[in-house]
């Protein structure tokens, strides 16, 4: 049986040895362009280098995220660097855009693909589509349930699901509220995290309604570690933990508790947290943990603050000449974190009956200087000691067996094994016969149990020789030149599968120019004479319309057959690669990503029509309101008490509050459009 895998985040090299020497089966790590998180710390091209050569020396496979949404001038910028990370040995990529994948799977099929979280796959043609387009591996949405996962793993694809970490209010791929408020845009690494800022309800007549916090949109953290039994079970293929924007103490210890849950799983044992390992973890970093998602429960929100909460130690018991005193409820030592309602600060000094200390324990009143009065619970936000604690795991070392030949007026052979891999080493070095002091196996040994500086730890050693006389200095050279090419040996067994796409997939592009104003009224759009039925954009059952013309709003629908269909503007088409996709899967006509600007419009259609020698006049969005957000489970729900119009104020702008079945969809304030139009493109219009 395959091992399911844990794959762990890096946002930049202390991250990436703290997955891989906590357990990490897998990494996932960002270069400096084009990663969901560009505000992590991730790599440049020579830490890239040195990453993959550290994991791979760990049997740690890498991930790289290329998975952003592209305009057209930076698709080249792009490829250059998916080409890096394929001559590099990057194991595979995580992507998002349609247009790179389309050339990535020309250009070089081999080299796995990943199929994005943002590219919002969360419905079982979803899955099947990115086995036909030939993805590897499907990172599902967050929003998954047990019984849609345990379908998925059906499908003859890798599935991986997050298990830990943040989770996005707003399904991944279809949230436009960072981009349409701040001019960030979350599909392109950017999000300016609009969920964890202060909203206010309030209904049709403009009063505000009571809520028990300000917070409306900000969810709980994702935490499945006792959910891994029935994960593995279901046949998931691998975890993974967010965390690209967290310390590489953060990253060591949760890889840690997640391994001890997937081994214990294998060795068919039980395992949970002790009541220490469970305070350790929130001290790291918690906004309270929950499995909702998994069973489709109701708690994801009702946060009183959207930061990092860490554990109660303590209350406030006065404040006097410049210091707030504490009564301790556990351990608080100088250099930990700690908050106060709003107030927060790291414990450089700590007193205790007016004398400075380093630590105080439970049951204890201790003091920190402060130039405000403070009043309430106290909660460590930071352990120092655990934190360097974590950060001192030793580096994982791989077990190693030597065995050496060593015969007088013979070549030195050295065989080196691990991990199933064998490598002999025929050196150039030639023994002279022994005069005085010829070698044993004690010496040998002991100059090939230097292995400090490698990923190594000698496991196993024999030796045998006859009379033979070298060199200490020539042993130690000997050893070191064996390392070296076992290493190489090692890392060129990184290969790669083809993974061929069905042919049926790729057809030929029917080349029509596209003509008219399209609008759209409620679930239909009129177009040229013809009515279109809109596919929602939120489809868990795959349940597709049936009439002949339709609107495809979602990954799922790629593939369907209908006499004439439109690609929505959820599909995130954003260059004439994606646009030729598109074209070949049989689209009529095609609505451009909301988030291009008029000179990135222009771009795409002369590119298309360089590339292709057709002129395209692709539709864009002039006139309406689009969702911004589409929200699960229910952030709303306990405040609506009638059929009155509710919206959010984020004190600035009103968003209408529409919820269609079992999904709140967040509706922005009316604007017209920034992008003038021009022939390039063809006005589509919601009527709201």
């Amino acid at each position: 049986m395959k091992k399911a895998e844990l794959l762990s985040p890096a946002g930049n090299f202390e991250c990436l040895k703290a997955a891989v020497n906590n357990g990490a089966n897998a990494v996932y790590l960002g270069g400096k362009n084009f990663s969901a998180r560009a505000f992590a710390g991730n790599f440049d091209k020579n830490e890239l280098i040195e990453a993959v050569r550290y994991c791979h020396l760990h049997n740690v496979r890498v991930f790289v995220t290329l998975n952003t949404l592209l305009n057209e001038k930076e698709l080249e910028n792009a490829i250059r660097m998916a080409d890096f990370y394929y001559e590099n040995n990057v194991d595979a990529l995580l992507v998002q855009d349609l247009g790179l994948f389309y050339i990535l799977k020309t250009r070089h099929p081999d080299f796995e693909l990943h199929c994005s979280t943002q590219m919002h796959v969360h419905n079982l043609k979803g899955v099947r589509n990115a086995k036909r387009l030939g993805f590897s591996r499907v990172v599902v949405a967050r929003e998954s349930t047990l019984d849609f996962i345990k379908e998925a793993c059906r499908e003859d694809i890798e599935i991986e699901t997050f298990v830990h970490g943040a989770i996005c209010v707003s399904y991944s791929g279809q949230c436009l509220m960072s981009s349409a408020t701040k001019n960030r845009s979350a599909n392109r690494g950017m999000c300016a995290q609009c969920c964890r800022l202060r909203y206010r309800l309030v209904d049709e007549d403009n009063n505000t309604i009571n809520t028990s916090t300000d917070y409306l949109l900000s969810p709980r953290d994702m935490f499945l570690l006792d959910d891994i039994p029935k994960l593995i079970a279901v046949g998931v293929s691998s975890f993974k933990i967010e965390g690209r924007m967290k310390s590489p103490a953060y990253v060591g210890y949760v890889t840690s508790i997640y391994r001890k849950a997937i081994d214990s799983y294998y060795e068919g044992k039980k395992y949970s947290l002790s009541e220490e390992e469970a305070d350790d973890l929130k001290v790291l970093f918690n906004r309270r943990f929950t499995d909702s998602l998994l069973y489709g429960k109701k708690d994801l929100f009702g946060q009183k603050t959207p930061n990092h909460l860490g554990i109660l130690i303590g209350e406030t018991v006065g404040n006097r000449n410049g210091h707030t005193f504490i009564r301790l409820e556990r351990r608080l030592n100088q250099f930990d974190g700690i908050r106060i309602g709003e107030f927060g600060c790291i414990v450089n000094m700590l007193y205790k009956d007016d004398m400075l200390v380093n630590s105080g324990d439970k049951g204890d009143i201790v003091s920190i200087k402060t130039d405000q009065v403070l009043t309430g619970k106290v909660y460590k936000t930071l352990d120092h000691e655990l934190e360097r604690k974590i950060e001192a795991t030793e580096e994982k070392k791989i077990p190693l067996d030597i065995s050496v030949r060593i015969y007088p007026n013979e070549p030195v052979s050295v065989r080196l094994s691990c991990n199933g891999f064998s490598y002999v080493f025929e050196s150039n070095l030639i023994p002279q016969k022994a005069i005085k002091a010829p070698l044993d196996d004690e010496s040998i040994r002991k100059q090939f149990s230097r292995l400090n500086d490698t990923v190594y730890m000698l496991n196993g050693f024999s030796s045998e020789t006859d009379d033979a006389f070298v060199t200490v200095k020539d042993l130690n050279s000997l050893r070191r030149k064996a390392i070296e090419a076992f290493d190489e040996y090692r890392l060129d067994s990184f290969s790669r599968k083809d993974n061929p796409v069905d042919p049926e997939v790729w057809k030929d592009p029917d080349y029509a120019l596209e003509k008219g104003t399209m609008i759209q009224k409620e679930d239909h759009i009129y177009h040229d004479g013809s009515e279109y039925a809109i596919n929602y954009v939120i489809n868990p059952l795959s349940q597709y319309c049936k009439e002949k013309n339709t609107v495809i709003s979602e990954f799922g629908g790629l593939l369907k057959d209908y006499d004439s269909k439109i690609a929505y503007y959820t599909l995130n088409c954003c260059n004439s690669y994606a646009y030729e996709l598109l074209k070949r899967l049989g689209f009529d006509c095609i609505i451009l990503s909301t988030e291009l600007s008029s000179d990135s419009i222009h771009d795409l259609v002369e590119a298309y029509q360089k590339r292709n020698g057709e002129k395209i006049r692709p539709f864009f969005l002039t006139k309406g309101n689009r969702v911004l957000m589409y929200i699960k489970s229910d952030p709303f729900g306990q405040y609506m008490k009638d059929n009155r119009k509710y919206f959010l104020s984020d004190g600035n702008n009103l968003y209408s509050i529409v919820k269609r079945d079992d999904i709140y969809e967040l509706i922005e304030t009316e604007k017209p459009s920034e992008t003038p139009l021009n022939s390039d493109f063809l006005p589509f219009e919601i009527e709201n």
